[in-house]
């Protein structure tokens, strides 16, 4: 993997001067009135090629764009409008200019300090400024690879890329072209760097995003075929990963990153074959749904066509559209509507925070369930999770109960394994029947009032101390459900899989409610090293001191229900 050198970075201290504020020009000092009559009279500086329109951005433009919208534009022709818009357009490029200094500044420092420490002898896990990922990552309050991705961005655009640096400080070139160019010349020397730079700055605004990132790439290419060679290899060998997310609507997305070309081009045309197959043997639905249906069924080891009824043979079918030739194989063309009940019902550890309302498990309420990072999901959707998980034998229920604010405040496990088939839903039981069925519920989970265990909060009573460094399960749980993420500002890792960590180290601090948190692995080996520091004011809310001095706070999570 390349290994990107931030210490070419010049200090701040060389980059362009910034637009001085003319305040007499803005408007500023003046009374209210004369404010609204300069703003009217300057509205016409945005027409095309007019003295607004072709201003570098800056504090002057700033000011003249905030004016000409201070009726919200409403005041505007549509020439001065598209004239505004643009305007808008080169400050928010100048502004990631900025931001890019900023963070080129702070890899260069923080290159330094750890080459410091390395040059001084200091064992490596003493050496400071070991994360500086993951220190941008908590003021931005993003993952951890975004976070070193915009680092190595800007080291390269700094360092490397001064047409197109000058091009973002001027507005003219955004974030998404500046990134393109940044990408494709990450694996080239300084030479080919350079060569890519000059072709593509000063026509990158002229042409699509994506037609940027379609010339660098060629360009890259062309330049040094072998070092694009062995920057793929790299992605592939370490980020080829999966990825499993929310999408906004509330539904999820699967996909594979970093994969072989030739793989995954192979996968699609099996998926699109499928797709075609299913079409014409009468599955209802867009063949975008189809292949979606398809490529999950062959994910989960099932045959896409068995959701087809049999049906006697008929002539094939005509050739398709989307694929000329048509599909030789393909079934008769008999109306068949996909279900998803007719290969094998899905089941999986529920190896999750599986946060379900007991009234909408039970069939009579309507506040979404909350499936771990994955977020809200429906009634009938959350009942339907909550059955695949419980035919797995992996899974265990757990009972957190929650205040009004929606924050943890005592939990239960139910011992052993209880699969669990969902009733019709009744009509809403009256308050006294709710009451005895979540009751019935619990029993029939092992599960009593006895067992449940208080989460601290605002101060510990020490009730479930432990003189041991390994937590109990019982501990763990707690914790968990106390914080469902990491406590690492800005993290969004699952606290089912980070460490159980000590924030004054055992035994010197105590195995207890008041003293555990859950960092993911980075996170904890972050608070490890210098400059790092954390703390526990009281249980759940944990403040970390990063090595720029400023503290960020996290605290229990807040149940979306």
């Amino acid at each position: 993997m390349a290994v990107r050198d931030y210490s070419r970075r010049a200090p701040l201290d060389d980059a362009p001067p910034r637009t001085p504020v003319d305040a007499a020009k803005c408007g500023m000092g003046e009374p209210e009135t004369h404010q609204r009559e300069k703003a009217e009279a300057l509205r016409a500086a945005f027409v095309q090629d007019g003295p607004a329109d072709t201003l570098a951005p800056g504090a002057l433009l700033a000011a003249l764009t905030e004016a000409a919208f201070a009726d919200a534009g409403a005041r505007l022709s549509d020439d001065e409008l598209t004239g505004a818009l643009e305007a808008a357009r080169r400050l928010q490029n100048r502004a990631h200019y900025l931001e890019t200094l900023a963070m080129a500044e702070l890899a260069r420092r923080r290159a330094a300090q750890y080459e410091a420490d390395r040059a001084a002898g200091v064992p490596r896990n003493l050496r400071r400024a070991q994360f500086p990922d993951l220190e941008l990552a908590a003021e931005l309050l993003i993952g951890r690879r975004h976070a070193q991705h915009l680092l190595d961005e800007a080291a390269e655009l700094t360092a490397r890329l001064p047409r197109t640096l000058a091009g973002m400080a001027d507005g003219v070139i955004d974030q998404a072209r500046a990134s393109a160019i940044a990408a494709a010349t990450l694996c080239l020397s300084d030479a080919d760097a350079a060569r890519v730079d000059q072709a593509l700055a000063p026509v990158a605004h002229e042409v699509r995003a994506d037609t940027v990132v379609r010339r660098a790439g060629a360009l890259a290419m062309k330049l040094d075929p072998e070092a694009v060679r062995r920057e793929k290899e790299d992605a592939r060998h370490t980020r080829q990963r999966v990825e499993a997310c929310r999408e906004q609507s509330g539904n999820a997305s699967f996909s594979i990153r970093e994969a072989d070309t030739s793989l995954v081009m192979s996968v699609q045309a099996a998926i699109n074959e499928l797709a075609v197959r299913l079409r014409n043997g009468g599955a209802e639905g867009s063949l975008d749904s189809l292949r979606a249906m398809a490529a999950l069924d062959r994910l989960l080891a099932r045959d896409p066509l068995d959701r087809l009824a049999p049906v006697p043979p008929e002539p094939a079918a005509a050739e398709d559209d989307d694929y000329p030739g048509g599909c030789s194989d393909a079934p008769g063309n008999s109306p068949a509507t996909p279900d998803a009940s007719t290969p094998s019902a899905p089941h999986f550890p529920a190896l999750i925070n599986l946060i379900v309302p007991a009234a909408t498990l039970l069939g009579w309420g309507t506040a979404p369930g909350q499936a771990g990072t994955w977020g809200l999901t429906d009634p009938q959707e959350t009942r339907g999770i909550v059955q695949a998980a419980a035919r797995h034998p992996r899974t265990r229920w757990c009972l957190t109960v929650v205040n009004e604010r929606g924050e943890a405040v005592a939990h239960a496990c139910a011992p052993g394994r209880h699969p669990w088939q969902p009733d019709s839903p009744d009509p809403p039981p009256a308050a006294t029947g709710q009451s005895a069925l979540i009751q019935q519920f619990l029993t029939d989970l092992g599960m009593t009032p006895a067992a449940l265990a208080r989460i601290a909060q605002n101060t510990c009573d020490h009730q479930h101390a432990e003189p041991r460094y390994v937590p109990s399960r019982k501990l763990r749980h707690l914790i968990r459900a106390r914080a469902q993420t990491c406590t690492g500002p800005g993290c969004g890792a699952q606290s089912l899989h980070a460490d159980q960590d000590h924030v004054i180290p055992y035994p010197d601090g105590p195995t207890d409610e008041c003293n555990l948190h859950t960092p993911c692995r980075s996170h904890h080996r972050a608070k490890q090293s210098p400059g790092w520091r954390v703390e526990q004011p009281e249980p759940g809310v944990i403040r970390w001191t990063l090595p720029n001095g400023r503290t960020r706070t996290t605290r229990p999570t807040i149940y979306d229900l």
